[in-house]
């Protein structure tokens, strides 16, 4: 199998609702790169249970309405993150990414509910 320097994976693991799943998405990811190779990663994160989240909610709406997008479509949007989309803190989506074989990914990015981080293959990891 031939090995890669790096990987995207830009608003995909987000709907791998199972934790286990979405760490083992991350492994095949890890076993397709040199020891040293980096992932960059984009998902929708949030703390859905803090105060903020509403607020942050309703502006990520705004911002997607500028996309022509209509009412019934946003609320269709709105209704998937509360059921099929894994929202989770970035905290959790970051561990997730560890436990699939990286070092401790750093948050480069965020817009919204859209956070991006990067995180080099674990060396060590058997893959």
């Amino acid at each position: 199998m031939p090995r890669f320097d790096a990987a995207t994976s830009l608003l995909v693991s987000q709907f791998i609702l199972d934790r286990d799943s979405r760490s083992a998405f991350f492994k095949e990811i890890a076993a397709r790169l040199k020891p040293s190779g980096i992932l960059a990663n984009a998902d929708l994160a949030s703390d859905t249970s803090s105060e903020e989240y509403p607020l942050l909610l309703e502006v990520w709406q705004r911002v997607m309405s500028g996309a022509n997008l209509s009412a019934e479509d946003l609320s269709r949007i709105m209704e998937a993150y509360a059921k099929d989309v894994a929202i989770l803190p970035p905290t959790e989506t970051a561990t997730i990414i560890q436990a699939g074989g990286f070092a401790t990914p750093v948050q480069f990015f965020q817009s919204g509910v859209i956070h991006a981080w990067f995180a080099k293959r674990n060396s060590e990891s058997i893959c």
